[in-house]
């Protein structure tokens, strides 16, 4: 992966635990807390949920994140 590819490239810059409210993958949007580690190699993003279980997406298939202010 190319740390230019959009979303994917966006994760891999961001260092752990770095907080983050919402994200789109496929159109539907779910509520995360933070954002915990990103295996390039698989393409897959692991972020905290808000009731602290483990939600994991391919990043090439998320839109948008939602980053507090």
């Amino acid at each position: 992966m190319n740390q230019t590819d959009g979303i994917c490239g966006l994760l891999a810059t961001l260092p752990i635990n770095k907080r983050v409210d919402e994200i789109v993958v496929d159109g539907f949007n779910e509520a995360v807390f933070r954002f915990l580690n990103l295996d390039e190699e698989a393409n897959l993003a692991y972020f905290s949920s808000v009731d602290g279980g483990l939600v994991v997406a391919d990043c090439r298939r998320i839109s948008s994140i939602d980053f507090p202010v």
